[in-house]
């Protein structure tokens, strides 16, 4: 590569580091340990590279060609900062890091991803359109599942279309058994939002068919 048109990252270009890595133009510099030992695509990446692209140098630095560099910032981020700031961070942080740890399978990071999305408030159709396409533990949504079988009114059609129809039809689904629970209950014009919430979870979890 052209050395004239590489940057050193002005952050994550450690002169300890060990191995060298190119982000759309910019090389950074960092310690091969983390990626060896938390990445199966990293560890074998850097057998297969070759003198040319092994990260050894910034000449032959490691190319990565499938993403931006502040999203690759994001990912560094969590081997060098100190856990106690990991509470801070937004949202969408959070799911860039969830993204490029399923990419490049870290799932360590992954895991820590999906413990601090736990932890903030997300809207229930965007917590199960993002824990869906990421593939996550869908018991992880039950919370998320009752707020929409509560709701007194139907969904928009921007939200089914983002939900998609096999989930949309199960909401529907648990929203029917829940209202028939609670009419058998005895109550007076009965919603879904009438059923009990230990209920409530017993359908979803039948409906989704979660343990």
């Amino acid at each position: 590569m052209g050395m004239s048109r590489i940057t050193r990252h002005p952050q994550y270009y450690l002169h300890d580091g060990s191995v060298s890595i190119h982000v759309e133009g910019t090389v950074f510099r960092v310690h091969k340990y983390f990626f060896e030992r938390e990445s199966e695509y990293f560890r074998e990446g850097f057998k297969t590279a070759g003198p040319q692209g092994d990260g050894q140098s910034d000449r032959a630095a490691f190319r990565l060609d499938d993403v931006k560099i502040s999203e690759f910032e994001r990912l560094l981020w969590v081997f060098y900062n100190p856990q106690y700031r990991y509470d801070e961070q937004p949202m969408d942080h959070w799911i860039t890091i969830l993204e490029l740890a399923t990419r490049w399978k870290f799932p360590g990071v992954r895991d820590l991803a999906v413990r601090q999305l736990q932890k903030l408030d997300m809207k229930p159709v965007e917590r199960i359109v993002t824990y869906d396409k990421y593939n996550l533990d869908k018991s992880l949504l039950l919370p998320a599942y009752m707020l929409l079988c509560k709701q007194p009114s139907s969904r928009s059609v921007e939200d089914g279309k983002r939900l998609g129809m096999p989930t949309v039809l199960k909401i529907n689904e648990a929203r029917e058994y829940a209202q028939r629970f609670a009419a058998e209950q005895g109550c007076n014009s009965p919603t879904s939002a009438d059923a009990e919430d230990e209920e409530l979870v017993e359908i979803l979890k039948d409906v989704f068919s979660l343990s």
